[in-house]
């Protein structure tokens, strides 16, 4: 017998869908080469050769056609040859053509066939063409080993062991240097989708097993380097990043329980609106938990995040994986570098907001519980904390204690100290603060009592709502008393000005951003009284704060006035209005002001040369014109009455005082001789003329901006 045929062989067989893809090894060889081999076994070995040739080969799952399969016998033993024109099976993405497998020397190793030095080599596949070389140790369909070295996968190298035993495989599989934007056409899409541009080379060393087409067991451990990605619209973003990842897995019944483990070292990582930046710090992610996969929920029963030298999270979580939704956590957090924590985890997140520039030092040990991806309940110790804003708005130091808030109605109760602070440039002393944070605002529970300026500012009461979510909105009331104006006006770098400031504002409400007072303030100045009524100030901590007031000037001492300030000597009362006062940024806007000498006034009215000198200036813009006349020789002058009328709006300033008969307005209407009067002509002139002429008025020891 020179040679045995077998054509249009057509098998089909009714065995258990095979989904791993590890298993192709074994349904190809169990459907061609085992079964030719153990015909073979039942065959004279004095066969010259043999060949076996089907159309096609079909089972439940896989297909193949235009096989052939060749035995030679040769000296050093059984040849054998098997090729086939295409291959497809389920855990392919495409179909194999043009596979050959080549053996030299089939040994009998008592009940086995064994193939130390096989070649396999394959015209088109989803991995491209291909070229390995193959050791081969079959007894039976279900015992075998196959190992392939030299297969080239998104342009790294591949070797793979697949063991059959039984209804058991196992599986290991080694992959050097992938191409990471090639290797993700193997992968599902929505793992990283095709519209991201990405790059990197990626390693890994994979073990699988399991049973017929179930896998059971998996360990794996990787290392990418040079990784590189974006998204389109760029929120998902890194450069230059390396890490090592292995996790470990067994199923059990209808769950898995494992364990993994993320190491990045390298790169720098965006994800809106967080950055990171891990090149001189390593990130190391740990977590152990089960997945069930009935419910497809992930549960992580420890979690653990080391970042920084000094910032560590431990957690637990549950996830529902097939909405990505959070479910519920519990978190544990510590940290004594909040600079750190401040700069890459918090200020991405209240850009916008008062808080967003800050410069922040301390500790903070606390937990947080999450349900349904919101915060349920927040608890922290604070360690000596120091917040600075960098606009300069406000600062608080040495800040400690406890800080609660949950969304449940009866939380536990905060309280925290402050050593000291300022707001803009008024500084404060040590405060003591006692409150309730509700579901979505704050109650105080007792008076907070405020040391500044000598004096201070009782705050019996506040009652604040939507701080979290929604329009902000609170409401307090306050006493202020004995407030020093000589500590206020060095802080601001004033004139220094003697008195105090007093008063009781029994309702103060936050609301849209606006801060609007509720009875007044009172200014004991000057040997008179300020009254500020209808105050209300518009983003009070914004970038461009504005401010609306009145005020009414009541028994002035003008000596002492034009003491303070170095205006120039005048002595006598004065009163006064201020309507509709609105200042932009701390700049005035607007304003309706009338200051005038009382009709009953009791002083004596006396005004040196010089106050004369300047209220022309303000007047007309032109000064020093008495050094000029015989009245230079007169130091001080008597007068009736002084009048300055004065509106704004924009940039328009309207000036008036008492009218003249022949036009234009008394500032200063005279008495006695030598008589001296101020006339103004001028009544409407650009407010950033009249500020000019305010900065060039002669006063000593000040400069008016």
């Amino acid at each position: 017998m020179g040679k045995f045929q077998l054509r249009k062989v057509r098998l089909k067989f009714s065995r258990r869908p095979l989904r791993h893809a590890g298993l192709l090894f074994k349904s190809l060889t169990y459907l061609v080469l085992g079964v030719s081999l153990l015909s073979i076994s039942r065959t004279a070995v004095s066969l010259s050769d043999i060949s076996i040739q089907t159309d096609k080969l079909i089972s439940d799952v896989w297909f193949a056609e235009g096989i052939v399969l060749d035995l030679n016998q040769t000296v050093e033993g059984l040849s054998l040859q098997l090729t086939l024109s295409e291959f497809s099976h389920p855990a392919l993405p495409g179909s194999v053509k043009g596979i050959e497998f080549h053996c030299a020397a089939v040994q009998r190793v008592n009940h086995s066939y064994y193939c130390p030095q096989a070649s396999l080599s394959i015209d088109e596949s989803p991995y491209g063409g291909q070229q390995a070389d193959v050791e081969l140790n079959y007894i039976d369909s279900d015992h075998m080993e196959i190992k392939l070295d030299g297969l080239i996968i998104a342009q790294g190298g591949v070797s793979l062991d697949l063991k059959l035993k039984n209804s058991s495989w196992q599986l290991s599989l080694n992959g050097v240097d992938l191409n990471a934007d090639e290797l993700r056409t193997l992968l599902p899409r929505d793992i990283v989708p095709m519209s991201w541009d990405l790059s990197g080379r990626l390693s890994i060393e994979a073990k699988l097993s399991g049973t017929t087409s179930t896998l059971q067991q998996a360990e794996v451990r990787s290392e990418i380097k040079q990784l590189n990605y974006a998204d389109e619209e760029g929120l998902q973003v890194a450069e230059n990043g390396s890490g090592k990842l292995q996790f470990q897995a067994e199923k059990s019944d209808r769950r898995w329980i494992g364990s993994a483990h993320l190491m990045l070292d390298q790169g720098q990582y965006y994800s809106d609106p967080y950055y990171i930046d891990l090149t001189e710090s390593p990130l190391y992610l740990t977590l152990k938990g089960d997945w069930e996969t009935t419910q497809n929920q992930l549960h992580l029963k420890q979690a653990s995040l080391k970042w920084l030298p000094t910032v560590e999270v431990q957690g637990r979580a549950q996830i529902d994986l097939t909405e990505l939704a959070l479910l519920q956590a519990n978190i544990e957090f510590a940290t004594n570098r909040l600079d750190q924590l401040y700069q890459s985890i918090i200020q991405p997140m209240v850009i916008g907001s008062m808080v967003d520039e800050l410069e922040i030092t301390g500790g903070i040990v606390g937990e947080m519980e999450l349900v349904d991806g919101e915060v349920a309940l927040i608890r922290s110790e604070l360690k000596s904390i120091d917040v600075d804003d960098l606009r300069g708005v406000f600062a608080l130091y040495d800040l400690h204690g406890l800080l609660a808030w949950s969304n449940r109605e009866n939380g536990q109760a905060s309280h925290f100290n402050v050593q000291k602070g300022h707001l803009y440039q008024i500084h404060h002393g040590p405060v003591s603060v006692n409150l309730q944070a509700l579901p979505n605002g704050i109650n105080l529970l007792k008076p907070l009592d405020i040391q500044l300026l000598g004096g201070q500012i009782i705050i019996d009461r506040l009652e604040a709502e939507n701080l979290f979510y929604g329009s902000p909105e609170w409401e307090t009331g306050a006493e202020v008393v004995n407030l020093s104006l000589q500590e206020l006006s060095t802080a601001f770098d004033w004139p220094v000005l003697s008195g105090e400031l007093n008063g009781r504002l029994p309702r103060m409400h936050y609301q849209n951003e606006s801060l609007d007072f509720d009875g007044a303030l009172q200014v004991d100045v000057f040997g008179g009284r300020i009254e500020v009524e209808q105050l209300k100030i518009k983003q009070p901590l914004g970038r461009v704060p504005e401010l609306f007031a009145s005020a009414e000037l009541k028994g002035l001492d003008l000596e002492q006035i034009t003491r303070t300030f170095s205006f120039g000597h005048i002595e006598g009362g004065l009163e006064g209005k201020v309507n509709d006062l609105h200042l932009l940024n701390w700049e005035p806007v607007a304003f309706q002001a009338q200051f005038n000498s009382p009709a009953d006034d009791e002083l004596p009215h006396r005004i040196s040369q010089r106050a004369v000198d300047n209220l022309t200036s303000i007047g007309n813009g032109v000064g020093g014109s008495l050094q000029n006349t015989f009245l230079g020789i007169f130091k001080e002058f008597r007068y009736n009455r002084i009048e300055l009328r004065a509106t704004l709006d924009g940039n328009l300033a309207e000036l008036g005082g008492i009218d003249h008969p022949d036009g234009g307005y008394y500032l200063v209407k005279g008495a006695g001789l030598p008589r001296i009067d101020v006339i103004a002509r001028n009544r409407r002139v650009a407010w950033k003329t009249l500020e000019e002429r305010l900065k060039n008025i002669r006063v000593e020891g000040m400069e008016v901006q």
